[in-house]
Order: C-alpha cells, then sequence, then structure tokens
C-alpha cells in the first residue's frame, strides 16, 4: 500500500482559490464537495473546518450548488441577536477593549472643557456612546454636552436615541442628542456643520468599523477632507487591519483567511460556550460572504489596513497622535496591544494585528 500526505484543510481550500473562477472544471466541483464533506465532520470542534466551511458556502452563488448541503450544519450554530450583541459587547476583546479605549481618550479630550460635541459616524445602536457617557459622573464640570449621530439605518438610530438620551438625562448641565439618517459620504461638510450647530464647542469625531463601507477611495478621501475642515480636537478611528479592497481575487482570499483565521482563535479562548463561540463565527461568516462571495463592485466590506488610513489622514493635514495610547492595557485571550510605527495602536493576536485604533489631531 502507497502512504502519501494528505493535504491539510487550508491547503485544500487554497488550492480552489487558486482554480476560482476561470480554471473550475467537473473535477473542482468533486474537490470542493471532498473538502466540504470533511469540514463538516466535526465542524464544531474545529475552528479551521468551520472557517473553510465558511469559505466554501461563499463561492456557492458562482459555482452552483454541490452535492453537499452545509447550511443545515450552519443552522445548527445560530444564536439570537442578543446573544450576540452581548458576547461583541461584553466578551470579544477586539470591541469591548477598543471601545475601553477610544473613550479613554475621548473623555480626556473633554477633560478640560465646557462645551463639548461628539460626532459619532455610523453610531448604530449607540452602545459605545452609552458606555462613554456611562462614564462621566453626574456631577461633571460641563456647561453642555451634545452627541450627534450619523447612521444610515433608521431602526438602529431609533435606539441610539432612545438609550443615548436615557444616559443624557441623569446630568444636571445642558444636553442634546441630534440623530441624522444618512450615509456619511452623502453628506456635504455644510451639512455637517449645521449638524453640529452654530458653537459646537470643543468637537470630537468618532468613526468606529464605519469608513470601510465608504465603497470608493475617492469617497473616503471627500469624507476625510469634509472632516478635517471641522478643525476637531481629536478624531478617533477604528478599523480592521487588513487588505480587503485588493482587486486580485486570490490576494484578497490569502488577506481575508490570515484575518479571520487569527480572529477565530481569539474566539476560541473566549469566556464562553461553544454555542456562543460558533455563533460568533457564524457571524462573521457575512463578513467573508462579501469578501469572497460577491464580485469588486457589489461588497460592502472593503477594509483597508491601518497604515492607509494614516497615509490619508495626514493627506489632508491631520496629525497623528501616538503618545495617547497606553499598549500596558490588559485585553486578554491572548490579545497583545502594540504602537505601530505608522502611529496607530494595534490589537494582535500571535503574528496577526487584526484591529487598528488611530487617534488624530488638527493642532500640534
Amino acid at each position: 500500500m502507497l502512504n502519501f500526505d494528505i493535504p491539510g484543510v487550508y491547503d485544500a481550500l487554497d488550492l480552489v482559490m487558486r482554480n476560482y473562477p476561470d480554471k473550475f472544471t467537473p473535477e473542482s466541483k468533486i474537490e470542493i464537495d471532498t473538502l466540504l464533506s470533511h469540514c463538516l465532520d466535526g465542524l464544531g470542534d474545529d475552528s479551521e473546518k468551520f472557517l473553510s466551511t465558511l469559505y466554501i458556502r461563499s463561492l456557492k452563488s458562482y459555482i452552483g450548488d454541490t452535492g453537499v448541503n452545509e447550511h443545515i450544519y450552519l443552522k445548527n450554530y445560530e444564536i439570537s441577536q442578543i446573544q450576540l450583541f452581548d458576547i461583541l459587547s461584553r466578551k470579544f476583546p477586539f470591541v469591548k477593549a477598543a471601545h475601553d479605549v477610544v473613550n479613554g481618550i475621548i473623555l480626556s479630550r473633554m477633560y478640560d472643557k465646557s462645551d463639548v460635541t461628539i460626532l459619532d459616524i455610523g453610531i448604530g445602536q449607540g452602545t459605545q456612546i452609552c458606555k462613554l457617557l456611562s462614564r462621566i459622573p453626574d456631577s461633571a464640570h460641563y456647561q453642555h454636552i451634545r452627541v450627534v449621530g450619523i447612521e444610515p439605518f433608521e431602526s438602529a438610530l431609533r435606539r441610539a436615541e432612545f438609550s443615548i438620551r436615557q444616559e443624557l438625562s441623569r446630568f444636571s448641565f445642558s444636553t442634546e442628542f441630534v440623530g441624522k439618517r444618512a450615509f456619511v459620504e452623502k453628506l456635504s461638510v455644510d451639512d455637517l456643520r449645521a449638524l453640529l450647530g452654530e458653537d459646537p464647542g470643543a468637537v470630537i469625531v468618532n468613526a468606529s468599523l464605519a469608513l470601510h463601507h465608504i465603497q470608493s477611495l475617492e469617497e473616503r478621501d471627500r469624507v476625510i477632507s469634509c472632516l478635517r475642515s471641522l478643525l476637531p480636537d481629536a478624531l478617533l478611528l477604528t478599523e480592521p487591519n487588513v487588505d480587503h479592497f485588493e482587486p486580485d481575487f486570490y490576494r484578497r482570499f490569502q488577506n481575508c483567511y490570515r484575518h479571520f483565521y487569527h480572529v477565530f482563535q481569539v474566539i476560541d479562548r473566549l469566556d464562553a460556550g461553544g454555542v456562543d463561540k460558533n455563533g460568533l463565527k457564524l457571524f462573521f461568516g457575512r463578513e467573508i460572504e462579501d469578501i469572497i462571495g460577491r464580485h469588486n463592485g457589489d461588497r460592502y466590506e472593503k477594509h483597508e489596513p491601518g497604515y492607509r488610513w494614516v497615509e490619508k489622514l495626514n493627506h489632508h493635514g491631520f496629525i497623528i497622535d501616538r503618545d495617547c495610547f497606553n499598549p500596558l492595557m490588559e485585553v486578554g485571550c491572548g490579545v497583545k496591544l502594540t504602537v505601530d510605527r505608522e502611529g496607530f495602536l494595534g490589537f494582535g493576536y500571535e503574528t496577526e494585528i487584526i484591529l487598528a485604533v488611530i487617534c488624530a489631531t488638527t493642532s500640534g
């Protein structure tokens, strides 16, 4: 009997992706079915199999159905939105710790100001801003705090307004919430100034996991230019540190796999049950499907690495503040903080920097 090495899960997946889409053959579909069947066996206990299954699923819209239906298996790992929200906000270090870091910097910039306007781009349901406001004591010295939230989805914006107004109501000083349902790239600098009001005081801009949804590089530059025109005391930008803007499919797959492989390793270390961990992995499968399973013109998750965001900010006259970070902060789950030579705070696991937080100002 001949002995030969069976390729690992990644090696087999890599071969599939090398052949996509121009070199696919009927034999390729058989190979994909074989790999998928292997991955589905023990799916819930093996992150590499789970991840590879999500990649194969993302190709189904192009290669057509194969003989194996992975949806039946993956459906077993779905969890409710409430569970998912709880894990992301309380336990997942890339969300929880990034919020803590950014909110700490915002509070430090607010400390000696009396009037403050916080402009939050992509405010979502207001989770981060509510955490920020909860750290401000009732006896704080402020005269006025205005929160301006820009969010394209109405239901999320309504939830944000309700939650933030509740937090603001406990203060004795003047407060205000202004919500704007819009994509930020559709707003002009005059629109932004109108949202801030005639006398906004110190302006602090927060954009957490939002700007990569702007589809073109030209629009990203225009938005950053508009934000620079507001002369903010600080701009806090949080973005995944990975190149999913890459047009070449195979290189984009390599970037994507390396990024989410390390994300899944961190998920495996969470203080949570297997159901919650796999539900969180399935949640990230939606991003993988966008990055890998759609043509370039239809994709929404167009991440850029941290250094490119630094370049954009520098180009438009922002000054990167690298001294505001505390890389000694404990994050947990094996995640380490490092200040990159480009000036952003990197959230890393093993050799991969997964998330970048950038603090920029308009004066030295």
